[in-house]
């Protein structure tokens, strides 16, 4: 019982800081256009994670910087809202890389693969 308790306390602080994906985020990718075909976008992200919720803000490209609400963290996902309602977010982290969809209120779909 010793030897599990001890376990844990060495692994704990090693679990946590793998899933924190607070700080700035730089992506690239694109959204598919029928006439054009892929238009590329770069995007720039920051977050703030507390425990399960992201906060943060992100540009897309030459727009303005948004607020990112309502974000959750949930295993290697992190889901957000960007703006007033204008959009949102859904990403997995996989090794140091975010990648996923953002999506505008529009219906436009963003793939985008963020690195840290």
């Amino acid at each position: 019982m010793k030897k599990l308790i001890v376990l844990l306390l060495i692994l704990a602080p090693c679990l946590a800081a793998a899933a924190n994906l607070s700080g700035v985020w730089n992506g690239k990718g694109g959204k598919e256009d029928p006439k054009y075909g892929m238009v590329p976008v770069t995007v720039q992200m920051t977050l703030l994670q507390a425990g399960s919720s992201v906060t943060g803000t992100i540009k897309m490209g030459n727009g303005p910087i948004v607020k990112i609400s309502s974000g959750s963290v949930s295993g290697d996902s992190v889901k957000f809202a960007v703006g007033n309602g204008s959009g949102s977010g859904s990403f997995t982290l996989n090794g140091s890389n975010l990648s996923g969809r953002l999506t505008s209120s529009r219906g436009d779909i963003f793939d985008v693969v963020f690195t840290h």
